[in-house]
C-alpha cells in the first residue's frame, strides 16, 4: 500500500490505514529519513538490507525523498515535503537563508500526513538517519516524543557532510547535531571514529554499514599481470565535494599509464570539472550510476578496486568519523583493493588492521597512479590481499554479524518499553 501526501481525505486515509496495519509478532518501525531504504548504494542501500531484504521488523517509511517512489519497494510509504512557500524560497538568492530554517526550525513542525500516518502505524520505535543533519531526523524526535515511543537513529556520516548551510549557522547546525544524539534513546554510529568524535552516551554502538553478500566463498581468485592488456581500476561511489577533484586528477595522471579507469557513481552532484565530465564520457570511463547487480559483474572484469578518502583540513572529521559502505560492498567482489586516503581515514585504520588493501597516503595523484602499477605487476600481493579482505569479511563484516547488533539492541529498547 502507498500513501500520497496530496491526498484529499486524510479522514478516509487514516481509517483506510488502520484496517490495512493488522499488528503481527515483529517490532514495527516507523521509519523517517531524508535517506529512505530503497536497493541502490550507500546509506540507503544499506538500510535496504536492514529493514527490507530480512523480515525482522515491520517498516512503514515516512520520508521527503522522492527516491522513494522510483523504486518498486514492498513496504507501505508516505512521501512528504517541506511546505510549498519554503519549497520555493531554497531556489532563490536567500536560499542559504532558508535552508537554515528548513534544518533549524521546521522540522519541530510535523506535518500532518506525517502525524496521522505515525498514529496510525502505532510504532514501538521511531528510526532515522541523524547524521548528516537533516530537518527530518528532529522531525523523526518530535513524532517519537508525541506517540510515546522510543527514538533511534544512525550517524553515518559528519553532521556537514554534503550539506549547504550558511557559514554564520555552521556552529549552531553543529550543536543541534549534537544534542540530538545525545538525547538519542538508542544510537547507532558507522565507525569507531564517529563514536570518538560522538562522546559519551549511555545506549551508542558501532554499527558498521551493512555490504553486499559475499555470494561465492570459495571463489579462486587469479591475479592480473601487467603486460597483455591494461589493467581495469573500477571506482564506484559518490562522485561530490573532494572526490570528483580527486578522480579527475587520477586519471588526468594516468595518461601515460598502462591503467585504464572505470567510474561509476550518480552525477547529481558530480564535482569535477565539465572539460573532464565530457572527456570521460566520450572515453567510456565514465558510465554514471547502474544497479548493484550491474556493478558487482562489472566489478568481476576488474582487476583492481579504488576507494577514495579525502585530504585537507576541510575533509578530515568526515573522513574520521564516515566509513565507506562502498569498502565492504569491494570486499565481495574478491578482487584487490587500494585506498588513497590519509591514514587518520577510518577505511586505511581498519584496511591496516587487516592489511586488507594497498594504501596510498599521500595526495599525489601520481604516486598513487605508481601505486597502482605496482600492485598490478604483483601477482602474489594481490592474492595476498584479497586473502586478507576475505578474512576481515568473514570475521568482523559478514552483513549477519552486522545486522545482528541493529537487532538486538533494537528489541532491547522495545523490550525495556513494553514493560
Amino acid at each position: 500500500m502507498r500513501l500520497n501526501s496530496a491526498c484529499s481525505d486524510r479522514t478516509e486515509d487514516v481509517r483506510n490505514w488502520e484496517l490495512s496495519m493488522a499488528r503481527d509478532k515483529r517490532s514495527r518501525i516507523f521509519y523517517l529519513s531524508y535517506h529512505p531504504p530503497v536497493p541502490t548504494w550507500g546509506t540507503a542501500m544499506s538500510f535496504y538490507r536492514h529493514f527490507v531484504e530480512r523480515d525482522d521488523f515491520e517498516v512503514f517509511v515516512a520520508t521527503d525523498s522522492a527516491e522513494v517512489q522510483q523504486y518498486d519497494v514492498p513496504y507501505r510509504f508516505l512521501r512528504f515535503d517541506v511546505p510549498k512557500w519554503l519549497n520555493r524560497m531554497q531556489h532563490t538568492r536567500f536560499y542559504r537563508w532558508f535552508w537554515q530554517y528548513n534544518q533549524s526550525i521546521a522540522g519541530y513542525f510535523v506535518p500532518d500526513e506525517v502525524w496521522q500516518a505515525a498514529r496510525a502505524f502505532n510504532p514501538d520505535l521511531v528510526f532515522t538517519i541523524g547524521g548528516s543533519w537533516n530537518w527530518t531526523a528532529r522531525l523523526a524526535q518530535r513524532v517519537a516524543r508525541r506517540l510515546g515511543v522510543p527514538l533511534a537513529a544512525s550517524f553515518n556520516d559528519w553532521f556537514d557532510f554534503g550539506v549547504l548551510m550558511h557559514p554564520r549557522f555552521r556552529g549552531s547546525i553543529e550543536r543541534a547535531f549534537r544534542r540530538f544524539y545525545r538525547d538519542c534513546d538508542l544510537a547507532f554510529c558507522t565507525s569507531e571514529g564517529m563514536l570518538e568524535a560522538l562522546g559519551p552516551h549511555p545506549n551508542a554502538h558501532v554499527l558498521y554499514p551493512t555490504g553486499g553478500n559475499m555470494l561465492d566463498t570459495n571463489h579462486e581468485f587469479i591475479p592480473f599481470t601487467l603486460g597483455e592488456r591494461s589493467a581495469t581500476v573500477l571506482f564506484a561511489g559518490s562522485l561530490s565535494a573532494w572526490y570528483g577533484p580527486m578522480l579527475e586528477r587520477l586519471v588526468q595522471a594516468s595518461s601515460d599509464s598502462p591503467l585504464r579507469f572505470e567510474i561509476f557513481g550518480s552525477h547529481a552532484h558530480a564535482s569535477w570539472s565539465r572539460e573532464f565530465d565530457d572527456a570521460a564520457r566520450a572515453a567510456c570511463v565514465y558510465s554514471g550510476q547502474v544497479p548493484f547487480d550491474r556493478l558487482r559483474a562489472h566489478a568481476q572484469q576488474a582487476d583492481l578496486l579504488l576507494l577514495l578518502m579525502g585530504f585537507g583540513d576541510e575533509c578530515a572529521q568526515t573522513e574520521r568519523t564516515s566509513f565507506k559502505t562502498k569498502f565492504l560492498d569491494y570486499l565481495t567482489f574478491q578482487k584487490p583493493i587500494v585506498i588513497w586516503g590519509p591514514e587518520y581515514c577510518s577505511a586505511v585504520r581498519v584496511a591496516r588492521e587487516f592489511d586488507a588493501a594497498e594504501c596510498y597516503t599521500s595526495p599525489d595523484a601520481a604516486g598513487c597512479i605508481a601505486a597502482l602499477e605496482n600492485l598490478a605487476r604483483n601477482a602474489e600481493r594481490q592474492k595476498q590481499l584479497v586473502a586478507n579482505a576475505h578474512r576481515m569479511y568473514q570475521s568482523r563484516f559478514e552483513p549477519s554479524r552486522i545486522h545482528a547488533v541493529l537487532l538486538r539492541e533494537c528489541e532491547k529498547l522495545v523490550r525495556r518499553q513494553r514493560r
